[in-house]
């Protein structure tokens, strides 16, 4: 009898080693197929995000380029400001150099004023 128990334990013995092996055996394949799964995910994100970025390029495209010449436009006009500005004060400036030169030449030769 007590060989019987020694072979009835042993039969549960191997047949729970048999079990535990499976069950290992089923872990590594789950967490293959995870990590598999994790990379697949990426994938698909990554491949909608570049759709995505394809479908939205063109109308950012035109929008950049519209305020580009909006910037355009704002520039020319502060820069023909200026120049108006630049143009006026020259105008200015001789005309005050011409009284200052009438006045020292009146001053120096006041026949010739």
């Amino acid at each position: 009898m007590a060989q019987a128990s020694t072979e009835k334990k042993i039969s549960e013995a191997k047949s729970t080693v048999k079990e535990e092996a499976g069950n290992v055996a089923d872990t590594a394949k789950n967490t293959a197929f995870a990590g598999l799964g994790v990379v697949g995910e990426l994938y698909d994100r990554v491949q909608n995000r570049v759709e995505a970025v394809r479908e939205e390029a063109p109308k950012k495209w035109g929008a950049f380029v519209n305020r580009g010449e909006q910037l355009k436009d704002t520039a020319n006009d502060k820069v023909n400001d200026v120049n108006v500005s630049f143009k006026y004060d020259m105008k200015e400036q001789r005309a005050q150099f011409q009284d200052v030169v009438k006045a020292l030449r009146a001053f120096v030769s006041p026949s010739k004023a």
